[in-house]
């Protein structure tokens, strides 16, 4: 999960809160607790920063493109060292992650029977009419579109060649970033390749909404930490959106980064008019 703040600060202050081990939740982890505040002014001087090449190719948007290699410069001002270097994940990342996630929809989803959990409509004729109306009603296309392919993915004859494969490619995931973040401290991305887009815009065609967690899912494969900023705006006045992606439990050095790159570009809190038609 993922706090929506309007500052570093804020953000840190949010994990600081929701930090800690939760004995019902087997996901979270016990270790002592961190104040993310403690370093969060220090400077990066010296602190590595890695740019992905491949996240910096084609498909991304021209205007975001741009805003990218001004924040480098930025760090660079900071005096952190950036460099651009290879991790070639981003495509087969995101076809891991839509099998992964979409076969956990599957499986923990089908709790909601409208008996024990979830809607329950309010006339039906037996049993299995009872679920039939509890799902169909209560899902909407999304959710039942992920339960589809989920189960699809899950079925026998195509486990192995979908949700095992996708398992034995999230491990390489791991290991992809482990090793760069031998090298670097920070990896800096875009957030999306392309602009904000209206609600319901895309819902029309998946895919496409789909390919705009291009950067974003890889993160949740690998179980990283990662932090999503405002960098600046286009022409038409839309936010653009960056990445900061740490190493496992080094949310710190994320909030350090992020603070002072918040500081420098100073546009946490100064949104342009826009004109809402």
């Amino acid at each position: 999960m993922g706090p929506f703040t309007r500052s570093i600060e804020d953000s840190a202050l949010a994990l600081k809160v929701l930090q800690g081990k939760d004995p019902l939740d087997n996901t979270s982890k016990k270790s002592p607790n961190e104040d993310y505040l403690e370093n969060i002014n220090q400077p990066i001087y010296k602190m590595k920063i890695g740019v992905p090449k491949e996240f910096l190719s084609n498909g991304l948007n021209s205007e975001i493109r741009e805003s990218i290699i001004e924040t480098m410069e930025t760090l660079r001002k900071l005096g952190a060292i950036v460099e651009e270097f290879s991790l070639p994940i981003s495509d087969a990342g995101l076809s891991a992650y839509y099998i992964i996630s979409s076969a956990e929809a599957s499986s923990n989803l089908a709790r909601y029977d409208g008996i024990r959990y979830g809607y329950r409509p309010e006339e039906f004729k037996d049993t299995d009419d009872l679920m039939l109306k509890a799902r169909t009603e209560g899902f909407g296309k999304e959710v039942k579109r992920r339960i589809m392919l989920g189960t699809y993915a899950l079925s026998s004859g195509y486990y192995d060649a979908y949700y095992k494969k996708a398992m034995k490619f999230r491990s390489k995931v791991t290991k992809t970033f482990s090793k760069a973040f031998e090298d670097y401290d920070v990896i800096l991305s875009p957030t999306s390749p392309i602009l904000p887009f209206g609600i319901g815009e895309k819902t029309s065609d998946p895919l496409e909404m789909y390919l705009a967690d291009i950067y974003t899912v890889n993160i949740n494969v690998a179980g990283l930490p990662a932090l999503s900023m405002p960098s600046g705006f286009s022409s038409t006045g839309l936010p653009i959106g960056i990445q900061l992606i740490g190493n496992h439990f080094e949310e710190n050095t994320l909030f350090r980064v992020g603070n002072q790159l918040e500081k420098a570009l100073k546009i946490n809190r100064n949104f342009p008019k826009m004109e809402v038609k």
